[in-house]
């Protein structure tokens, strides 16, 4: 992805044949829901004054997997936050655990963003599905605040696929692709010196490889992003780390159309289009996905 989508018209009166084309509509149109993307398995986008606060999919963790897995906080913690949270006008997750101390306001907000990073690069790995906008949807548990750019999420997510297609090949690929630790290397633990060589997070990694988890599975054990875990894997690849598993033939996660048209070079957009009308939308109601959108009659295959 890249800046040169085309906005939309205000008011919906042109089109969205993308998700990437309606955000950046939904932008302008200062918008305050959710993209509901319907595939298997589906995905959430949150919108705030059409800035994006959070990306809730199973094709990677969300903010709070990644504090809890990681142990960045534990579990009481978050509890106690939830409980507080609840109980306060603002209902505030992020603010209460701030104010519990159980973690930063900077590292928080770190966290936050990568996880909407993490989520679009995820969502982008296989292809997409119908869609549909809630306007005053429920708002993420924990979200980053004011939000992200539609535009700046785009080229982010270009500028992690064309890194991984450069030095790996296709990130779907691999992203389905089950791991397990090269035959030297796959006892319960390392002996020295052999462990000295090896990064504690590809140690780590090497321990949770069972043969049957894909980087997404990963992702979610250690409490990494998928794009993170992805990296690693290319880098221990190349060191004969590990051994792959032929990759399933199950896309690993759902896409919100992030991702480049056919003969469009690596890390390019697929442009905005125009011609035909934006979902209405209903206060409080689902709307699907207009004829244009990824799923949808007359969207390109």
């Amino acid at each position: 992805m890249s800046a040169n989508i085309q906005e939309q018209d205000r008011g919906g009166a042109r089109p969205a044949r993308n998700v990437p084309a309606l955000l950046v509509a939904l932008r302008d149109e200062d918008f305050t829901g959710s993209v509901v993307v319907a595939s298997a398995p589906g995905g959430t986008i949150h919108l705030e004054h059409g800035l994006i606060t959070a990306i809730e999919t199973p094709g990677a963790p969300t903010a709070e997997t990644l504090l809890l897995k990681s142990g960045r906080v534990d579990q009481a913690d978050w509890t106690a936050a939830e409980t507080a949270a609840s109980a306060g006008a603002a209902g505030d997750l992020g603010a209460a655990l701030v104010a519990r101390g159980s973690i930063g306001a900077a590292e928080l907000e770190a966290v936050c963003a990568s996880a909407v990073f993490d989520g679009a690069f995820a969502l982008v790995l296989s292809p997409p599905g119908a869609w549909e906008t809630v306007e005053g949807a429920a708002r993420a548990a924990l979200a980053l605040r004011p939000g992200i750019e539609p535009k700046r999420l785009f080229e982010e997510t270009a500028r992690r696929t064309a890194l991984l297609t450069r030095l790996w090949g296709p990130p779907g690929e691999l992203a389905r692709t089950r791991i397990r630790p090269a035959t030297a290397y796959g006892g319960a633990a390392l002996a020295a010196p052999a462990a000295d060589r090896i990064p504690v997070r590809h140690r780590e990694i090497l321990a949770a490889a069972t043969g049957r988890r894909t980087a997404r599975d990963l992702g979610f054990a250690l409490g990494r992003g998928v794009f993170a875990v992805l990296l690693d894997l290319v880098r221990m690849d190349a060191r004969q780390l590990l051994h792959r598993e032929p990759a399933d033939t199950v896309p690993m996660a759902p896409s919100v159309a992030l991702r480049t048209a056919p003969g469009t070079p690596p890390g390019e957009p697929l442009p905005a289009d125009a011609g035909q009308p934006l979902p209405r939308r209903v206060p409080g109601a689902r709307t699907p996905g207009g004829t244009g959108g990824p799923g949808g009659p007359g969207s390109p295959q």
